[in-house]
């Protein structure tokens, strides 16, 4: 037996109707389910929405063709509605259109009718079934996990972290507040073989010292003024898992004393007692600091830094990656839609050239809570310019040159020059002479920026 078509729901109060159209349909190849109202109708496609064509009767008894047509375009199932009357008038015909009918047939309706119009509806299913197999598969080749990306950097990143997760190796996550640190720490926890234990996180810098050696510790009843009674601490509820310590170049000397003999030693015992537990859990770091300033500074032990920064990796800014923020603000924005019910569908060109442009010094933390800010005032239509803060408008419009300008300052090649000394000069500044921090961070290899640092004469 052949694989149906399609499936169709035909709802319609004439019970002869409904057999004549079932007759009709199935000969075109179509499963056919029946209903003799719109209520009726709507129930069925609430339980089971994967009809790709509706021919709904538009008099019906209690809620009305036309009224079911809203609340069918209203459910977005996808299905093709094709309204049928035996009472047809233009206007009745311009209103279904509008409200979403894909065709309007008037009774009685003959069998070439309903070949024609499977024919253009099962078209039309294709093209709508291909689009949004193209969508899964672009959301597939742009997302790892909850990170979404395009751009040449991130990608070479999670190339290396697909690698690093399966390993049991300490990772070292450093980049700027709002880079996903933390997200990328529990991607690596997820592709890990400890994804089926706990994910325990803490920021260090929330927490004053007391606390924070209490909270990764645990502690015994009476072992210290309010310890009414025996707590486990974060290494201890991580037990077989991951742990996650944001901020740790926050942690005080020593507290960073005492964590590095627990890496050492992978062993700790509660505050106020002298058991001792065995510590199993795989560590991940992450800090805004630039760490190597912090052990020049005395501000963090070297020995401490070398545990922790086993497998590091450096994410950029989003000011770096600005190929990704078409990407993230679709994504921010059905993440919000879903949360507050918005029906914004879009951003407009315009506005989406203004949002890459902008600098974004939070990062993709400041990018998600401008797209909910917007949101949560426009609840409807389009984002354009004009929805945009201030601030970014007033950036947009700051003392930018104009291409004339440009273009007459000296020859391109000699400006091209120019932009990949300073570029090659800052990045190498940034990542303080790291050319493997420089290569994930700029998406050049190896062996071309050694190049490009001999000829720029900054190598030290």
């Amino acid at each position: 037996m052949m694989d149906p078509k399609g499936r169709a729901l035909v709802i319609d109060d004439d019970e002869d109707e409904r057999i004549i159209m079932d007759q009709r349909i199935t000969r075109c190849g179509f499963d056919v389910v029946t209903a003799p109202s719109g209520e009726k109708g709507l129930d069925i496609i609430n339980a089971r929405p994967e009809f790709d064509v509706v021919f709904l009767d538009q008099n019906l008894p209690g809620v009305s063709g036309l009224d079911t047509l809203a609340n069918i375009m209203r459910l977005k199932v996808g299905s093709q509605v094709i309204m049928m009357t035996a009472y047809a008038t233009v206007a009745d015909a311009v209103s279904a259109i509008k409200k979403g009918a894909f065709d309007y047939l008037v009774k009685p309706i003959k069998q070439d009718q309903v070949d024609y119009v499977l024919e253009r509806a099962s078209r039309l299913i294709a093209l709508e079934k291909e689009n949004l197999e193209l969508k899964r598969q672009i959301l597939k080749n742009t997302s790892f996990g909850e990170i979404i990306h395009h751009s040449h950097v991130m990608r070479t990143i999670l190339e290396k972290v697909s690698k690093v997760a399966a390993m049991d190796s300490t990772v070292l996550i450093v980049g700027e507040s709002g880079t996903g640190k933390e997200l990328m720490a529990k991607e690596i926890h997820k592709r890990s073989a400890r994804r089926d234990s706990p994910f325990i996180a803490i920021n260090c810098a929330a927490l004053p010292e007391d606390l924070l050696t209490g909270a990764l510790f645990g502690f015994e009843r009476g072992a210290f003024t309010g310890a009414m009674k025996s707590t486990a601490g974060c290494f201890e509820e991580a037990e077989g898992g991951t742990l996650f310590l944001d901020e740790v170049g926050d942690m005080s000397p020593k507290l960073q004393s005492s964590m590095l003999r627990v890496l050492q030693e992978r062993e700790f015992s509660k505050i106020g007692s002298y058991k001792v537990i065995k510590a199993d859990f795989r560590l991940i770091t992450a800090t805004n600091r630039h760490m190597e300033e912090e052990v020049k500074n005395g501000a963090f032990r070297e020995d401490l830094y070398y545990r922790l920064n086993v497998v590091p990796i450096h994410l950029p800014p989003l000011r770096e990656r600005s190929e990704d923020i078409p990407l993230l603000v679709n994504h921010f924005m059905g993440k919000v839609k879903r949360r507050i019910k918005s029906e914004v569908e879009t951003c407009d060109s315009e506005t989406m050239k203004a949002l890459t442009r902008h600098g974004w010094n939070g990062n993709c933390r400041e990018l998600e809570n401008v797209i909910e800010n917007i949101l949560v005032v426009k609840q409807q239509g389009s984002i354009t310019y004009d929805d945009l803060p201030d601030y970014i408008k007033t950036t947009e419009s700051g003392d930018q040159p104009h291409l004339e300008e440009v273009a007459a300052l000296k020859p391109y090649n000699l400006a091209k020059t120019d932009f990949e000394k300073s570029y090659i000069s800052r990045a190498y500044g940034e990542c303080q002479g790291n050319i493997t921090r420089m290569s994930e961070l700029t998406g050049i290899q190896r062996s071309n920026l050694y190049l490009k640092l001999k000829k720029y004469e900054l190598l030290k």
